[in-house]
């Protein structure tokens, strides 16, 4: 029970808010477990019971439980406009260096950007590590009006990284770009620039925020935004009804963009009727918007379009996706020139180095592109394994590896943090383990972060230990970034599809870091994240009559499943590997439509693959069936083999029919 000073405090507090309410936690919860009080509490702070949340503090702290902090987290912003510097301060003494103790920080700075204390800002921003990234998006518009207030050198920059990132802007952020405005950092010109941006990328919130600080833009363009966002050719037909000011043709090339992404064809037909509308800036962003979808779609007019622009409109997303255009139709010359006139920060990712180094080949220039693959070779990721099969058995420099001890990882274990992760899993609280594990590791190196990763095997929380082991840059430990959990189910499953579980291995470290317990966004669950509705059509193919969906989180019922679909794709796409990975996470049907009108190298298929996220999911899981063949004991498969020769649309649209005609039969 609540002692009597802590009642009369929320007594008190609760009728200053006009509200008589007295709610305790039942007799039995005074002796019930650490976890369950912390569930418990964590409903009274979502109900927001300061009472019963109060009580339940009091009771951990008598039990000096781990998870305290984050009881008083919560009390802190059910009563911020209450809680004292001195508090703060006192809670940050007892929790420094974690990730609460930042959040506090957070909290105390949204409250003193309100109030526009913009030197205590600034001082209680400082104190936070470096490589903490504030989540609140007010306080990191907080802190450039800050900088701005107290003359600060980096305000010009960090203000502008802020805009051009193009995230939505809250309300307490008009502030901000107020006071941008005011010192001339968000002048017309960058205004449009973002405006233009924000549509390009469909944040159509934003972009209407943009326009309403400009003096040129009025009520009806927001109307006219709001159209185009719903009717791409209701706009482009209304297009002489359109204000002709920079903001109101910025709405026709939104629509144009739009249109472009479901019909090239019809939105070049568009272009052709508005182009004496716009000037010759607008006409450059129009055609670089139809080359962008044009290359997205794989057309092969792609290219033309692109030459027709100035370099200076591209944005990076255009200047990749003109290098993937030139890479599809392996035009080794246009790609080499792509990528030698691409911003320089680009053209040094990994993936334009390696292709920048096959170009090179092809052009007959061995020694720079083998300079190149020289030092690709030694980056631990799908292009330097690629790299290095390129160059052959070459020599290079050896990896350093770290094997922690015993007593590296007990004194490890001993850490606050850590007890704190072990009593949130207990909770069954494991996004927030997971939150504060990620912290801790961002500020170790690379031997601390193998000690954590040594520490998380031992407890079973493979997909911690990978995150911390796949974190190391220089030094590494790959029996910790490749764990081989669950064999007994994945090497039986593998052999009964007779599919390569190497490949099997691959796809789990993707899909769930071995989290038998996960669940995504869309619906997927368990090890291999498999649907529901495929798991039940997968299991009436199996002949199970009692499935239900509380089985995607058994082992051995996943690992079925999963595999059994794996199967599936790769009978559908005769053996191709890379298709049938593509397949997996996004469908048979999109897989086929991505392969070319004649046969396609693998790593070409995989790079030009519309969607981000499956085009690094097939690399992904590819690069990790490269890595965990050696560590199963199984035939090493060059990742360049394992990739192979993705056929013709033509034979790909024969294999799916098959397949689709196979399964109705069944």
């Amino acid at each position: 029970m609540a002692t009597l000073t802590t009642m009369k405090y929320t007594f008190d507090y609760l009728l200053k808010l006009g509200l008589c309410i007295l709610w305790v936690l039942p007799a039995s919860a005074a002796h019930a477990g650490d976890a369950e009080l912390y569930l418990q509490a964590k409903q009274a702070y979502q109900t927001k019971n300061l009472l019963a949340l109060s009580d339940a503090s009091e009771t951990l702290k008598q039990h000096r439980s781990p998870l305290l902090p984050y009881l008083q987290y919560w009390q802190m912003i059910l009563t911020m406009d209450q809680v004292t510097l001195s508090q703060v301060q006192g809670y940050l003494q007892e929790n420094n260096e974690t990730l609460l103790a930042q959040r506090v920080r957070e909290l105390w700075l949204k409250r003193l950007g309100k109030t526009q204390t913009w030197d205590q800002f600034a001082e209680m921003r400082a104190q936070m590590p470096v490589y903490y990234t504030m989540s609140d998006p007010v306080n990191q518009c907080y802190q450039v009006q800050a900088e701005i207030a107290l003359d600060e050198p980096a305000a010009y920059d960090d203000g502008k990284v802020l805009l051009a990132s193009g995230k939505e802007l809250p309300a307490d952020c008009q502030g901000m770009l107020e006071a941008l405005q005011q010192v001339g950092i968000l002048d017309e010109r960058l205004l449009v620039r973002l405006y233009r941006d924000a549509l390009f990328n469909n944040k159509v919130s934003l972009a209407k925020s943009l326009a309403k600080r400009s003096v040129n833009a009025d009520i009806a363009l927001i109307k006219q935004i709001d159209e185009a966002a719903q009717s791409p050719a209701l706009t482009l037909k209304k297009s002489n009804q359109i204000d002709r000011s920079v903001y109101g043709k910025g709405v026709l090339l939104y629509a144009l963009q739009r249109q472009a992404r479901a019909d090239t064809q019809l939105a070049q037909t568009s272009y052709q009727k508005v182009s004496p509308l716009l000037n010759p800036e607008e006409k450059q962003l129009a055609l670089a918007a139809l080359a962008f979808e044009a290359a997205r779609k794989h057309e092969a007019d792609a290219n033309k379009w692109f030459a027709k622009v100035d370099a200076g409109i591209l944005n990076n997303e255009q200047w990749e996706w003109y290098a993937r255009s030139a890479l599809r139709q392996e035009d080794w010359t246009l790609l080499l020139k792509v990528i030698n006139t691409m911003p320089a920060q680009l053209a040094e990712d990994a993936t334009w180095r390696y292709w920048k180094a096959r170009a090179l080949k092809v052009k007959g220039q061995e020694p720079e592109a083998n300079a190149i693959l020289a030092k690709l070779s030694q980056e631990r990721h799908f292009y330097g394994w690629l790299a290095a099969e390129d160059l052959g058995p070459v020599a290079g420099e050896p990896m350093a590896t770290y094997q922690p001890l015993d007593e590296e990882v007990k004194q490890f274990s001993r850490q606050m943090t850590i007890k704190r992760i072990e009593a949130l899993f207990e909770a069954e609280a494991r996004y927030e383990a997971r939150l504060e594990w990620q912290y801790l590791i961002e500020g170790l190196d690379d031997s601390s972060r193998l000690v954590a990763a040594q520490y998380a095997m031992r407890k079973g929380w493979f997909d911690l230990a990978v995150l911390a082991a796949d974190k190391t840059s220089r030094t590494h430990n790959f029996e910790l970034r490749y764990p081989t959990p669950y064999r007994e189910y994945l090497q039986k499953a593998s052999r009964a599809r007779d599919i390569d579980e190497a490949w099997v291995y691959g796809i789990i470290r993707q899909e769930s870091r071995f989290m038998h317990y996960a669940k995504s966004m869309v619906g997927a669950g368990g090890l291999m994240q498999v649907m529901p509705a495929t798991a039940k059509w997968i299991a009436k193919k199996l002949g199970w009559s009692s499935y239900h969906d509380g089985l995607l989180h058994d082992i051995e019922s996943n690992v079925n499943l999963g595999t059994y679909y794996m199967r599936y794709t790769l009978d559908t796409f005769n053996g191709q590997e890379a298709m049938a990975t593509a397949a997996y996470n996004a469908g048979p049907s999109r897989a086929r439509k991505w392969a070319a009108t004649t046969p396609l190298e693998g790593a070409i298929y995989a790079e030009t693959i519309p969607f981000g996220e499956t085009r690094g999911y097939v690399k992904k899981v590819l690069a990790n069936a490269h890595m965990y063949a050696p560590r199963l004991g199984l035939p090493v498969v060059t990742l360049k083999k394992r990739l192979g020769t993705v056929p013709a649309r033509a034979m790909a649209d024969v294999a799916l029919t098959v397949s689709a005609n196979t399964a109705e039969d069944e």
